[in-house]
Formats: structure tokens, sequence, C-alpha cells
């Protein structure tokens, strides 16, 4: 990903924390005709570009009154996906969400800086948004333009990552913001997460990354509300809310059910990371000295450090598998990765926790690798290395619903229009939820008036927006 410029707001957060950076000069005239207490899956932008994004506002939200307000970046532009998940966390803690329905990887760099340009334009002008207490929150790709938005933007008080770290280029942190970060035990991307929380302690970064079980995706509720909870106890030590004794008081207990739950696994490293994250955030609210003890302790415990050496290990071996399997893909065949992922998961079930944990990541990161060399082969017209990428796509993630959409791309550059919406059947099936994608892509044009596929949309699109 390139990193692109965002102009909305200038300074460091420091300073956005005093001024109000809000462009408008005069009183604006908010759009009361935005709907209260139900998500909008589609609002339009005013601009003449067009564009669009899911809306959130709380039952009781007023234009007379300011709101703080997350911005959600999917990686595969489902804005309305991350807002209805969390409507009840806003709902519950009063924050406006939106979702950027444009956003998505693999857009060219300026064309997604125009859209985020758009989308703050349009929202500040029609909402009244607390420009103090304005969050960006991402998965994946979408996890990398929230920390561009906030890296180049000084008016973004914290980001959300999920699953995801940073831009790949080097980031200047020339404005300060509120770090939280997610990842599962079987994200691919968990290594980076990691990396990337040590580099925020080093340069002096409010953080938190929070690993729970879970594979690569946007947090379940109960990890978002913690994010919630952080964002909130960090902004009333910054000044930028009222303190709140009860938020204080619910982040406590969260994190001790927390650690307890890892204690009882003989999870020394992430009793450690939550145990310094207590310290961190609630340093000042609330007595954290035994809290700062048990980490203290941790750190000269010989089970700790054993688990340390072991992790710093095998992260190593990670990133080294990782290149070669990418580098395998296209040089084995089917026979050979029909061998090399019943390995993978023998290694998986046999070895101990964390060694265990990798190797589901490494399977899970060729589900990526799969995607993506698929995706490269169809557009460029290699229809024979395809159909052999597609089948060890479907032998390393016989689940994922990625694969059976490129495999109806296929049928249908191969022109047997019948196995493709078979293929689409299976995608819906297994969770395909990617409208913009299916209705664009030119593969089914042939099929945009055919009644079989338009109810495939609307599949599609049931599965875009959770109930």
């Amino acid at each position: 990903m390139v990193v692109f410029f965002i102009s909305c707001n200038s300074g460091n957060r420091d300073q956005n924390a005093n001024t109000d950076s809000s462009v408008v000069t005069h009183a604006p005239t908010y759009d009361k005709s935005l709907i209260n207490g139900k998500v909008t899956d589609s609002v339009i932008c005013r601009s003449l570009n067009g564009g669009s994004y899911a809306l959130y506002l709380p039952s009781y939200y007023s234009s007379d009154k300011k709101f703080p307000c997350i911005y959600f970046f999917d990686a595969h532009a489902r804005g309305a996906m991350p807002v209805h998940m969390y409507k009840g966390l806003a709902e519950k803690y009063g924050f406006v969400l939106v979702g950027s329905n444009v956003s998505k990887n693999g857009t060219p760099w300026q064309v997604t800086n125009d859209a985020v340009k758009m989308l703050l334009e349009d929202t500040r002008t029609r909402i009244n948004i607390d420009t103090k207490r304005i969050y960006t929150a991402g998965f994946s790709g979408g996890s990398r333009v929230a920390c561009t938005v906030a890296i180049m933007d000084g008016g973004v008080a914290g980001v959300i990552g999920c699953a995801a770290g940073f831009p790949s280029v080097e980031p200047v942190f020339q404005n300060k913001f509120d770090y939280f970060g997610m990842a599962g035990d079987y994200d691919f991307n968990l290594t980076e997460m990691e990396q990337w929380d040590e580099t925020l302690e080093q340069n002096g970064f409010a953080h938190q990354l929070l690993i729970s079980g879970g594979i690569h995706g946007w947090a379940v509720s109960s990890d978002f509300q913690t994010a919630l909870l952080w964002i909130q106890v960090n902004a009333m030590k910054e000044n930028l809310q009222s303190k709140n004794d009860t938020l204080i008081l619910a982040l406590k207990n969260d994190y001790e059910k927390r650690i307890a739950a890892a204690k009882s696994l003989r999870d020394w490293i992430k009793v450690h990371e939550l145990s310094d994250g207590m310290v961190r955030v609630l340093d000042g609210f609330t007595d954290v000295s035994t809290y700062r003890k048990r980490s203290a302790d941790l750190v000269a415990c010989n089970d700790y450090k054993n688990a340390i050496a072991i992790q710093v290990q095998l992260q190593q071996t990670e990133l080294n598998q990782q290149r070669e399997l990418a580098k395998q893909f296209t040089v084995q065949d089917e026979k050979w990765w029909t061998r090399k992922i019943a390995e993978l998961h023998q290694k998986a079930n046999s070895a101990k926790t964390q060694e265990s944990q990798m190797y589901r990541r490494l399977l899970n990161y060729l589900g990526l690798v799969g995607y993506m060399n698929c995706d490269h082969a169809l557009k460029a017209g290699d229809l024979t290395n395809a159909f052999t990428y597609l089948k060890v796509f479907k032998i390393a993630d016989p689940q994922i619903p990625d694969c059976s959409f490129l495999t109806a791309v296929y049928y249908m550059k191969k022109g047997n229009p019948q196995q493709a919406i078979s293929s689409l059947n299976e995608a819906v099936s297994s969770g395909y939820s990617e409208v913009s994608t299916l209705i664009t892509d030119p593969s089914f044009n042939s099929l945009k008036d055919d009644a079989v596929f338009k109810n495939i949309v609307i599949k599609v699109q049931a599965n875009n927006t959770p109930k």
C-alpha cells in the first residue's frame, strides 16, 4: 500500500486536543433527514464524485450536541458490515459510526485518498461530530488505511486496528494517536502486529494489543467493546472527555477477567501484555500496584522467559515459512501441495500450543497466497495456471468463499455460465459478501439480466449486512 495524504486537519495531536480543528468557520446547518437508531447501509455523498457510506446514529443523537465518531475501513468496501456488527456498542457508549463503501484492497492510492477526503468532508458537514474525538478503525488492508489517515492527518485521536498493522512503507510518527490492535491467535498477520506493538512502545504511543481466539477478520463484539472502553478511558486521561468512574471500572473488570483467563491457560505472555496494558491505561484512576508487581514478577519468571524465547524463535520460523510457501505456490503440483498441507495440519494438531498456533497461521497464510495467485492469473488470462492454483487454493482453505468466487470467474472466462452459477451459489453458502466486486466484475456482464444471478446478488447483499 502507498501512503496517501489527508488534508482535513492540521497540526499535532496536542494542538487538536485544545483547538476545534473543524474547517467550518460559520454555524453549520446539519442534515436533519438522517435516521437515528437504525443503520443506513448507503448514504450518498453530496459531492459530485458520488461515493457512499454506511451510517449509524445513536437513537438519542441530536445535531445540537457533538458526538464522537468512528470511521470504518473494510478490506472489501463492506462499510455496512462493521457498522451493523457494532451498532449496539455505539448505542451504549454514544458513538456515531461511519463505514466507507469505497475503500478496499487493490484500489489505486489516489482513488482511496480522494474517497477518504470526500467521506470526511461529507460527514463533518452533515453530522455534529466532536472533532477532538475522531477515531478510525479498519480490518486487514482497511486497518492500514485507518492507520495512514491517523499518521498523515493531525485530527485523529485513536485507531482500532483489526488483523493488520501499519502501511508497508515506513511511517513517520509526526502525529501521536492512541492505538488499540486486535488479532486472533491464528491470524497470519499476528507476528506483524506484535512487532508493531513493540514499535509503538518505543515511540511513546498509548497502545494495547489484544490477542484472542480466531482467524483473520473483524473483531467479535466483546473484543471491540474492550477497545471502546480503552479509547474512552484514554480520552479521559487526555482531557478529551469527562471522567466516568463506571467506564473506568468496566475496563478494569474487563482486564481482570482476561488476565484470569490467560493465567488459567498458563499463557504468561498474554498475562504480561494485559497486566502491562492495564497499568498503562488505568494508572492514576485506580490502584494498579498489584498488576505492576505481577508484571515485574513475570519478567523474572522462568516460564515467561521460556515462552518469550520460543515466541522469538517461532516468529522467525514463521516468516521464513511464509516466504517458502509463497515461493513454492506456483512451482509445485497438486499432489505435492496435498502432502504439504496434510503435513501442516498434522503438525498443527500435534505440536505444543505456541508452535501449533504458528502452523495454523501458516495454513491461513496459504489461503492468502492462494487468493493472490489465482486472482493474478485470472486477470492475466492465464486460465491454465489459474485452474491449477484454484485446486491448491481449495485444498489449503476449503471453507473460504473467495475460492468459490474465483472459480466462478474462471468458468465465465471458459464460457461455462452454468458452472459459474454453481460456484457462485457455493460462495454464497460459505458467506461471500463482496457485493461491489460481484456486480462490477466484467466477467459476469452477460449474466446481469439473469434472474438466478440477480437472486445471488441479493443473497450476497444479505451476507454483507449481518443483522
